[in-house]
Order: structure tokens, then sequence, then C-alpha cells
């Protein structure tokens, strides 16, 4: 690692919440009891730790301990007219249900583009933060929106979709300052959008992921704090099916700061890709695993995904959008969402 890098920004986003953790590994003096002083006390471990759960798609983030965990945290998205409203409804387990209720987002809540909190990866939406603060600070909430996404000073393989019909991001709850919350969300955009399987010929999307990766509950070494990224996903499905027969994710970039110039990291993990289960679920959805390809960097060895179609009448399946985390073997864990258009085949 570049020793001139400046962690992002904001929160998790840019800093804000690798602030928090910069501020945790400070107070502590980055040792514990098993390090080199004895005398130096052991940090306390936050109230995330005690509602861990493998199956969450949350994570939540503790200074203290510069460590994250998976939470299980129900979270909803309404989306209202008019154009800029959405209410973020979250519903966490019972040792963290002070968190609960929920929060909403205007266009007075919208942050400026120049603060750069708008900003996952190498892709660029719209942000909103509860209370909006020009320096953000706990308490807060805050949503990401990228339906509308653009490319952010990296090549993308492709351009990215305009989304019509669902909505997908993060979002963030911070309620104190040492310990704060990140989870992936996608919605449809009103209840005239429908969730039908395609059906007749072979489906290709492509779109992009965003989401948040971070050390472990062990303290992975391999990042200090948790950071964005991006990356490109394509989908192919089988007309006859509706299922998913391949997914692969492309290569997920992290931006860093150096010189005030943004800049991006290469997520070293072996390519991934989606692998739909064997059964299907209920309301319609699309569930699998995550996996990897053989190959020198970290492997996943856990990953989860579930993903809908989103479409109208004589436009049904036009869109496919889902969410998902994952654990890699060099102790980090992720947790994103996605959007993705369909592309017809060339003519003839």
């Amino acid at each position: 690692m570049n020793p001139a890098r400046t962690s992002e920004h904001r929160p998790f986003r840019a800093a804000a919440i690798a602030l928090l953790f910069a501020t945790g590994l400070a107070a502590c003096g980055g040792g514990s009891s098993t390090g080199p002083n004895p005398f130096v006390p052991a940090p306390v471990a936050c109230d995330s730790a005690s509602a861990s759960s493998a199956d969450g798609f949350t994570i939540g983030m503790c200074a203290s301990t510069a460590t994250s965990v998976f939470v299980d945290v129900g979270s909803a998205v309404q989306i209202p007219l008019p154009t800029d409203s959405y209410i973020l409804t979250l519903n966490f387990p019972a040792a963290l249900d002070a968190n609960d209720g929920p929060t909403g987002f205007t266009a007075a809540n919208l942050t400026a583009p120049e603060w750069g909190r708008n900003v996952l990866g190498a892709l660029q939406g719209v942000s909103y933060e509860n209370p909006l603060n020009t320096m953000l600070s706990a308490p807060y909430v805050a949503l990401t929106d990228f339906h509308s996404p653009t490319a952010y000073l990296y090549n993308p393989p492709w351009l990215p979709p305009q989304l019509q019909y669902v909505r997908f991001g993060t979002w963030e709850k911070v309620p104190i300052s040492t310990e704060g919350f990140v989870g992936p969300w996608y919605e449809p955009i009103s209840e005239n959008v429908k969730n039908f399987w395609p059906s007749g010929t072979n489906r290709r999307y492509l779109g992009y992921i965003v989401g948040a990766i971070g050390p472990d509950e062990d303290g992975s070494a391999a990042l200090g704090h948790l950071r964005s990224f991006s990356a490109p996903i394509e989908i192919q499905v089988d007309g006859s099916s509706g299922r998913i027969a391949s997914a692969q994710i492309g290569t997920m970039v992290m931006p860093y700061y150096d010189s005030n110039l943004l800049k991006f990291d290469v997520l070293r993990v072996d390519p991934v890709s989606l692998q739909q289960s064997g059964t299907d679920t209920v309301d319609m959805a699309l569930t699998g695993s995550m996996i990897s390809a053989a190959g020198p960097d970290a492997d996943l060895v856990d990953g989860r995904f579930e993903a809908k179609y989103f479409g109208v009448s004589g436009d049904y399946s036009y869109e496919l959008a889902g969410r998902f985390r994952f654990r890699t073997s060099n102790g980090l864990i992720a947790i994103g969402s996605f959007g993705a258009q369909f592309v017809p085949p060339p003519p003839g």
C-alpha cells in the first residue's frame, strides 16, 4: 500500500465510517492485551459483535476493535412520488433494536456532488443524508442510489445502464461515533412494476455492482478499514427456464486519494461468479451462491446472493437486480447490491 494514500473522504463511502475505524485504532494504540505491552487492555467489542449472524446481509462496524461482523438487519426502501423521495425502514435484531424505525429522505437531503459521497468504487450515483451536514458525524442515516449511474474516472467495459424499473444502492446507519452499520438495498420504483421470470429466448443482462468491504471479526490485515467498491456484472439467463445460466463479476475496484487525486486499487480476489441454487424460492426470487475461479488471489470461502426480475406489462423481466454478501479467504467480509438491464441481441 502506498503510504501517501489516504482513505476516502466520507464514512464508509469515503470515510466517515473509515474515520470511525481510524479513531478506534488510535484510541487503543494499535495494541491489545495480547500485544507487546500486557498492560494495554483489550478493546471492548461493540454491541454488533454479540448480534452477529453468518446469514446477515448487513455489516456492523466497531471502532474500538477495528473489525466488522455480518448482522441480520431487515431493510426496505419505499420510493414515493415526487422524485428524490425515499423512506428507509430498518429492523435490527433484538440486541440492537434501539436502531429500528423509518428515515425519510427528500431533495433537501441530497448531498452536494463535490462532497464525493455519491461515489462507490468507480461509479457515481446520488447520495442522501439525514440529517444533512457538510462535515458528516454521528448520528446520521444515509442512502445511495445507483439506478442511473455514471462512471467516475475509470473506464468501464460498458456504459452503466440507466435502469427504468428498479433502483439499488447502499444504506448506512451510524447511531453513535463508535459503531455503524451498512447494508444493500434494491426496490421497484412503483407497484406497477412486477416480478415475472422471462421465457422464450436466452437473455443477456449487463450492469454493475456496488458495495462495501472490510476486515472481518478477526481484524484482517488485507484492509485496514471498510472501503467501497464497484464492478461490472454480466448475467446470462436460460430462456427456457428463466434461470441464471451464468453470471460473472468483473474486476472490483476501490477508490483512494493520493495527493488529493482520486485513484483506484484493484480488490485482489479471484474471478467471482454467481451460481443459482437448484430449487426456486418464495416470492419468485433467484437465490444461490457466489464462487471463485482458480487463481493467485484470495478466494471466496462463503457467498450468497438473491435477485429478482423487474418490468411492466409489455416489458416484463427487462431488468434484474439483487443483493449479495461474501467472505474471503484473507479475512474480509463484503455486502453489496447490483442492477442489470436486458441487452437485446443485434438484428439478424
